[in-house]
């Protein structure tokens, strides 16, 4: 009986000695986390981005509490910025933000996503959320990081990005005055004017306005529109020659000419010569030999 027993434990072990050893042999070795590491930064150094993104993310699936891994977190999202991979990078800086609420690295986590919504914009007349969503990341930069380098920079981009828009709508503006729709082109200097009344495109907008008003013989508007130019662009050469244009007249009397020139444009908005009249179209056709079309 003892040898019966002694014989079934020793077959136990041997199975399970098997199976461990079998189990052991199929597991993955391994690579060091620091191996991972250097390779992750090597890469990046040599802008690598691709190889640099796998290798920090395999860092990360093996020692997620590795000292490095926030450091890592952070490099991949830079890793995605860098190749030109924006809407995985916006997401990747939204996790380390989620992930991180307390990092030191939150302003410069902002304003690289800033940069990431900006790097998708192309031109002022494409569809203009990617640049919203940029002003509102640098905004964020500003408003929450005062005094640190990245809410400086974020500055320079707010300006950036507030005279993209602008110029998107005095694009528009101007495409309604090339084809004589005077309120539509009105009610988007309105927007530049309550929206963006200190960015270049709001200054040329006025002086084309300015000169609108003086052909259809509108002299109130015009000196409206010279006085605002002259107020908002003083060092400008289109603001100097506003100035130079209004003279001694000040038709805001002291006060600020922006919000009397909307309130003209307001006023306005009802009046029949302000909206384009379409042409004429005959209700016949145009083929010859039939009444209205060429030879008949």
């Amino acid at each position: 009986m003892r040898h019966l027993r002694l014989a079934v434990l020793g077959l136990a072990l041997c199975t399970a000695c098997g199976w461990w050893g079998g189990w052991w042999n199929t597991r993955k070795p391994t690579v060091p986390s620091d191996k991972l590491w250097n390779d992750a930064d090597q890469a990046m150094r040599d802008e690598a981005w691709e190889i640099a993104i796998q290798d920090y993310k395999k860092l990360l699936e093996q020692y997620p509490f590795d000292p490095n891994a926030e450091e890592a977190e952070l490099r991949i999202a830079e890793a995605y910025f860098n190749a030109g991979r924006y809407p995985e990078a916006i997401a990747a800086f939204g996790d380390f933000e989620r992930m991180h609420p307390t990092s030191d690295n939150l302003a410069l986590i902002e304003y690289r996503r800033g940069m990431s919504y900006l790097a998708q914009h192309r031109s002022s007349d494409r569809d203009q959320q990617a640049i919203k969503n940029a002003l509102d990341s640098f905004r964020n930069v500003v408003d929450r990081y005062p005094g640190t380098p990245w809410a400086a920079r974020a500055d320079l981009r707010v300006r950036e990005c507030r005279e993209e828009l602008a110029e998107h709508d005095a694009d528009i503006a101007r495409f309604y005055l090339q084809r004589g729709s005077l309120r539509a082109a009105e009610s988007r200097l309105r927007g530049l004017l309550t929206d963006y009344p200190e960015t270049v495109a709001t200054a040329g907008a006025l002086d084309r306005f300015a000169k609108l008003y003086a052909q259809r013989e509108e002299p109130e508007e015009a000196n409206l529109a010279l006085a605002t130019l002259a107020r908002y662009h003083p060092d400008t050469p289109l603001g100097r020659d506003a100035r130079q244009q209004l003279g001694t007249l000040d038709p805001a009397q002291g006060g600020d000419p922006l919000p009397l020139l909307v309130a003209h444009i307001d006023s306005m908005r009802t009046q029949a010569d302000r909206e384009k009249v379409p042409k004429a179209v005959s209700a016949y056709s145009d083929r010859p030999g039939m009444p209205g079309g060429r030879g008949y």
